[in-house]
């Protein structure tokens, strides 16, 4: 099973490219991250981010269902009411 790191500090790595699925669901925004991961080379970082809750479970089940590895979640509350939540993917082209 994939460890989730739920954290309020990011891990101190430099993505290759960020999707900002803030203020989507994660059903449509995970269109979006497909097009980045075909995208990527072997070994890049992509993060997402996004203000939906699934994508704590959503994320993970992706990096268990594909050679991709879940390096991190972290969150962050940035108001009274909203999450913010930050994905790092190690993308592993097969």
């Amino acid at each position: 099973m994939t460890e989730v790191t739920d954290a309020t500090r990011d891990p101190d790595i430099a993505p290759d490219m960020v999707v900002d699925n803030r203020g989507r669901g994660c059903a449509s925004g995970i269109v979006r991250v497909q097009k980045a991961l075909e995208d990527l080379d072997d070994g890049s970082v992509l993060v997402v981010k996004s203000t939906d809750k699934r994508a704590q479970t959503e994320y993970p089940q992706l990096a268990e269902q594909t050679p991709h590895e879940l390096i991190a979640i972290t969150k962050d509350r940035t108001g009274l009411l909203r999450t913010e939540y930050t994905t790092y993917l190690r993308i592993h082209q097969t």
